[in-house]
């Protein structure tokens, strides 16, 4: 699955997993925003009085991937596979992709293929059940 490049025909990023509205996962989301904009980071990671550690680490998670997904998006245009040839971190720092199963021996590649593989990683950990259960109370193990 190529998440940001490839198959996807728009760069317009368009979140996976959407907490329907009125739900108490969509309460959680409304409490993890309203929060955020407080100033206090460590008020904005508090879980909620009453909460299940679980859920609301899975809702800030989806939450996290789809604001990274979305900044990603806008510079697109100005990290191509020429201008970026090297996923580096200025010329000290250079990261090679393995995940581990389909790349077991770490690769050179550019900065957008290595993002790609990335968000590709992260979204198929977030669609696994086991790992991120869409229905509540189920537990992840």
């Amino acid at each position: 699955m190529s998440f940001l490049f490839g198959s996807r025909s728009s760069k317009t990023f368009k979140p996976k997993k959407n907490i329907p509205e009125g739900s108490h996962q969509y309460e959680l989301l409304k409490h993890a925003e309203a929060t955020l904009g407080s100033g206090n980071l460590r008020m904005a990671v508090m879980l909620p009085e009453g909460e299940d550690l679980n859920e609301w680490v899975a809702v800030n998670t989806v939450d996290f991937f789809n604001q990274i997904n979305m900044l990603y998006g806008t510079i697109t245009d100005f990290c191509t596979e020429e201008s970026c040839p090297v996923m580096s971190a200025g010329p000290k720092y250079e990261y090679h992709w393995a995940d581990g199963t389909n790349i077991k021996k770490p690769i050179k590649c550019s900065a957008p293929k290595y993002i790609d593989y990335l968000m590709t990683w992260v979204q198929d950990q977030l669609d696994d059940e086991t790992l991120f259960p869409s229905k509540i109370g189920i537990q992840p193990y």
